[in-house]
């Protein structure tokens, strides 16, 4: 008749082989100092090839960033594909290179006018890509862009997080999530154009100066101003950064605060034709010193001021609607996602004859404004 082992014996052997194992170290994790983290990536066009420019943060003693152990840095690799160029690059550094921190991908001006759509494929396929990762266009070429020395860290953080700050309605910045969905969809789209400029005491402005527009083949449609797309803002609910000038029939220039946007869209089908009307409420307060009291503006000028703001925004909407419907083809109003949730049945059966049926439909724009009075009197 055999022994009972205690079940104490058990215990102590799981034990034993547990510590065996926690000896062998983080047998499946990279040492810190063998890696490379890239945090912002670029794109130019380089005649057959591509320069791939990576902004980089690598550890030095694998200890925190306040002691100076990161070390924050841009290459460059020309090769025909990024995984060619993480290749080179691994090898030149003696280096995994890592992208669970990437935050930004710029493409260079010149190659954001080509089909530069097979090089963000790359990212959707590595699964350690942040999927909220923005993309963006950069004036110049993105060497340039990474290359700057207004700061003592990556550009590519703060452009991040200005992109995603700009766009508090989610219908300016553009992620790699959103962009995968819109190639998936087969949708237009656009993307924002971001700029730098030295502001003269070592330091660098980062600006969103425009955005491009592109078909649903991902092929460039054309460019809409800084101007433009402050106006398109206030379509996606989100308000501007600053003030908006309206001007009455006389010329004369307002300076108005939005305390708020409401937009809707509605589409029918006419003569076989996409009918969309897009009404706009807005809430503005004017900012301009005085009125006629010198404490804010008399209820006259203020409803001068709200009549005024209806036809400086609806002619300025209805001009950018005319222009993503005419010259570029691609609707920065987002027009065909409503027409595709609203009408699904007509939309399938013409959603390959799109761009070619949108140029050729009506878009009818009404504002509302309600102006409040005040204003800054000193």
């Amino acid at each position: 008749m055999s022994k009972k082992i205690p079940a104490s014996r058990f215990i102590l052997a799981a034990v034993a082989a547990v510590s065996v194992i926690m000896l062998t170290g983080c047998w499946d994790d990279a040492e810190i100092n063998g890696r490379a983290f890239v945090l912002g990536f670029g794109a130019d066009s380089a005649g057959s090839e591509y320069d791939f420019t990576f902004q980089l943060a690598i550890p030095i003693s694998g200890e925190s960033d306040s002691s100076g152990s990161i070390e924050y840095t841009a290459r460059t690799i020309r090769e025909q594909t990024p995984a060619a160029a993480v290749r080179s690059l691994e090898k030149d550094l003696g280096r995994q290179i890592n992208f669970e921190q990437l935050s930004l991908i710029v493409i260079g001006e010149e190659l954001s006018k080509r089909n530069f759509l097979e090089l963000t494929d790359y990212f959707f396929r590595r699964a350690s890509v942040r999927r909220q990762s923005c993309v963006a266009v950069c004036g110049g070429n993105a060497e340039d862009f990474f290359a700057s020395q207004g700061t003592d860290k990556a550009i590519s953080n703060e452009a991040a997080s200005a992109l995603q700050s700009y766009s508090s309605g989610g219908s300016i910045s553009m992620d790699l999530f959103s962009l995968y969905k819109i190639l998936i969809n087969r949708d237009e789209f656009y993307l924002p154009k971001i700029s730098l400029s030295e502001n003269g005491k070592n330091k660098v402005n980062l600006t969103i100066s425009g955005a491009s527009a592109y078909g649903r083949d991902g092929g460039y449609r054309g460019g809409i101003s800084g101007d433009e797309l402050e106006l398109l803002r206030l379509t996606c609910g989100s308000g501007t950064d600053g003030a908006l000038a309206v001007y009455d029939s006389q010329g004369k220039r307002y300076c108005c605060q939005v305390r708020q946007s409401d937009c809707s869209v509605k589409c029918e089908i006419s003569g076989g034709i996409p009918v969309f009307r897009l009404n706009l409420d807005l809430v503005l307060v004017p900012l301009d010193a005085g009125g006629f009291d010198r404490w804010g503006y008399s209820d006259e000028e203020t409803r001068h001021v709200s009549e005024s703001a209806e036809s400086t925004v609806k002619e300025r909407l209805q001009a950018l609607a005319d222009k993503s419907r005419i010259s570029s083809g691609s609707s920065v109003l987002g027009f065909q996602d409503v027409i595709r949730q609203r009408k699904p049945d007509w939309y399938a059966l013409h959603e390959n004859e799109w761009e070619s049926i949108y140029p050729r439909s009506i878009i009818i724009i009404t504002v509302n404004c309600t102006a409040a009075g005040g204003g800054i009197t000193k």
